[in-house]
């Protein structure tokens, strides 16, 4: 199971611009050597954060999967707070936008009054 981060597409490239090129070239040598530096922690961090993600990755689905099945068990049991979460995951909440009636009226109830 693996999650991507959606991202925009990049802006087309156009030949004969290098927009990092002449980024870099506006550095100073130790805003260029500092620079360098950031980018080889925030690669090592990235390479870092993809071994801990495909390492525990069954782990923590796992234990969703456990937390789901004790969510659905309390609902069985009839607990309202978790029926409500199970009904809003499984079935979804209703959206519903009137058109020719838009008001800042707030909603009758808050999360908070749910449990």
């Amino acid at each position: 199971m693996n999650f991507k981060k959606g991202r925009n597409p990049p802006k087309p490239w156009k030949p004969g611009e290098a927009p990092y090129r002449d980024y870099l070239n506006k550095l100073t040598p130790e805003e260029y050597q500092a620079h360098l530096a950031q980018r080889r922690r925030r690669k090592e961090m990235r390479t870092t954060m993809k071994k801990v993600t495909q390492e525990f990755q069954s782990i923590w689905v796992s234990e969703l999967h456990n937390a789901a099945w004790r969510l659905l068990e309390k609902a069985k049991d009839g607990d309202p707070v978790a029926f409500a979460a199970v009904w809003d995951r499984i079935v979804g909440k209703t959206q519903t936008i009137e058109i020719d009636n838009i008001s800042d009226k707030p909603l009758p109830f808050k999360d908070d009054d749910l449990g």
